[in-house]
């Protein structure tokens, strides 16, 4: 399977354990994001923005599973968030999972009925992997 993971940049400890345990149990990760070089501000680097915009959007796309770690806020988090339900409601893929606590789901599309809900990433890989 492949798998897409996004979280805010405070996250990028669960997103990178989420890339380590998706690749060791086998599956494909469509686009590492924590391994490239930040480009903010985006403005003095719009180059290297558009190039990593069009990265995740990509990998959202070829993705078969969709994990985001929610957080109150987050405008590129949202963005990939957006293309994910798009991509599901256009090709029937990826499957959407969202971790984190309730008090998380601040924005109204958290409530989408394609997201799954779980309280940890171990409960999504048991879902897909295990």
């Amino acid at each position: 399977m492949k798998f897409y993971v996004t979280g805010r940049s405070d996250n990028y400890p669960k997103v990178q354990d989420a890339f380590e345990r998706i690749k060791g149990a086998g599956h494909e990760v469509t686009f590492e994001w924590t391994t490239l070089p930040m480009a903010k501000p985006y403005e003095e680097n719009q180059e290297k923005a558009s190039e990593y915009a069009q990265m995740g959007i990509d990998g959202v796309i070829e993705a078969d599973v969709y994990i985001i770690f929610v957080h109150k806020d987050g405008n590129g988090v949202y963005t990939e968030f957006g293309a994910a339900l798009a991509s599901q409601a256009i090709q029937g893929k990826p499957i959407i999972y969202a971790v984190g606590e309730s008090e998380k789901r601040t924005a109204m599309f958290n409530y989408h009925p394609d997201i799954v809900w779980k309280d940890s990433l171990d409960e999504v890989l048991i879902d897909c992997i295990e």
